[in-house]
């Protein structure tokens, strides 16, 4: 019988030990669904195109898919910013006030595609912070939804996981992505867009008959831009979480920007995902290179995601990158991205003990 007790004592023990190793191997680089999403064309077009979907809002921000940027100018005036993307759109930034946080993305002066995470932006027929079992009452969702685009018919399929906490549906003509928060299992951003949105995004499994849409091949100055654009949206989204959970906003600092720049091109050009630098070493050391001083510090990666809208949301569903992301220690943050890398450095500040 002793030894029988002695035994379990051991094994809770160990038990323990995997628990806590386990935990802080969580804390990994995330590699989102784009890594294993496929694309796979079918040559029948005995598809069933036919499904059910619910009506197009008529009211809310999605109303504005398919409405002329003049049209947005009148609602909501000029934006505080526009940002190239690589997908042939640019994005108009209404971020002046965060509560009201909204991106609308245009292309040939037609409005294709708004994202907000914004808890007082009107997004009818939901509302920010509604629960996934409230969503899924009120909402046709099927594991498989097409898109069709003249006589070429796009099929999405989500996995068990996409189904939880990235879940696509279909309004009318156009197809709604509901991101939810996995911790409180509720609805923590939208991304309202139009069928060639979705298809040039890719977002999940994707099988079609017809012709393969792809965005326009970049040029270097627009890569340039959209790696800028990227690093500055991952800032924006990054404070709206915080304001939606009471926090106060983190500022930008321009050399964490750069040294997170560089780490982002680095992991694409070296083909690697890892906070150890091959060539730099470690966060600690390549922020010591550039004479940053900081009490402590913590970064967040991710690659295989479609933009930073989707790689946030994946940090924010991670529990260790969320604490970065939700923790008020931080007072600065810098960001960087390149093609689909990302790279966000959080810094808790040095304070300089003044003697008396």
């Amino acid at each position: 019988m002793k030894t029988l007790f002695r035994i379990l004592i051991v094994l809770s023990f160990l038990a323990i030990i995997f628990f806590y190793s386990s935990s802080s191997d969580n804390y990994q680089p995330l590699e989102g669904p784009n890594s294993t999403s496929q694309i796979i064309p079918k040559t029948s077009s005995n598809q069933e195109i036919s499904q059910d979907s619910l009506p197009r809002p008529e009211e809310g921000l999605s109303t504005l898919i398919g409405k002329s940027s003049d049209e947005l100018k009148k609602l909501y005036k000029e934006p505080a910013r526009t940002d190239k993307s690589a997908y042939g759109y640019d994005w108009w930034i209404y971020n002046q006030i965060p509560t009201q946080f909204m991106m609308f993305a245009v292309a040939n002066g037609v409005v294709t595609q708004v994202y907000t995470n914004a808890n007082e932006s009107d997004i009818s027929p939901y509302k920010m912070g509604q629960t996934l079992e409230d969503i899924y009452s009120m909402t046709i969702i099927e594991s498989e939804l097409n898109a069709t685009i003249e006589n070429n018919i796009y099929s999405f399929t989500m996995s068990e996981d996409d189904m939880n906490t990235r879940i696509l549906t279909k309004f009318g003509d156009i197809f709604a992505q509901l991101y939810i928060d996995s911790e409180t299992g509720m609805l923590s951003g939208i991304r309202f867009m139009d069928s060639r949105t979705l298809v040039i995004h890719r977002p999940y499994e994707m099988s079609f008959v017809g012709k393969l849409l792809s965005p326009p091949s970049p040029t270097s100055y627009l890569i340039e831009e959209s790696n800028k654009a990227n690093a500055t949206i991952i800032y924006d989204l990054l404070n709206v979480f915080r304001v939606n959970n009471n926090l106060p906003i983190i500022s930008e600092e321009a050399s964490l920007t750069s040294v997170a720049m560089e780490h982002s091109e680095e992991m694409y050009t070296e083909s690697y995902l890892s906070h150890e630098s091959p060539t730099k070493g470690s966060l600690k050391e390549r922020l010591d290179s550039e004479g940053i001083q900081f009490k402590n510090a913590e970064e967040n990666i991710a690659t295989s995601y479609i933009d930073s809208i989707e790689a946030v949301h994946g940090w924010l569903n991670s529990s260790t990158h969320r604490k970065y992301m939700l923790d008020e220690a931080y007072t600065q943050v810098g960001s960087g991205t390149f093609m689909n890398y990302y790279t966000q450095i959080f810094v808790e500040e040095e304070k300089n003990e003044i003697e008396e």
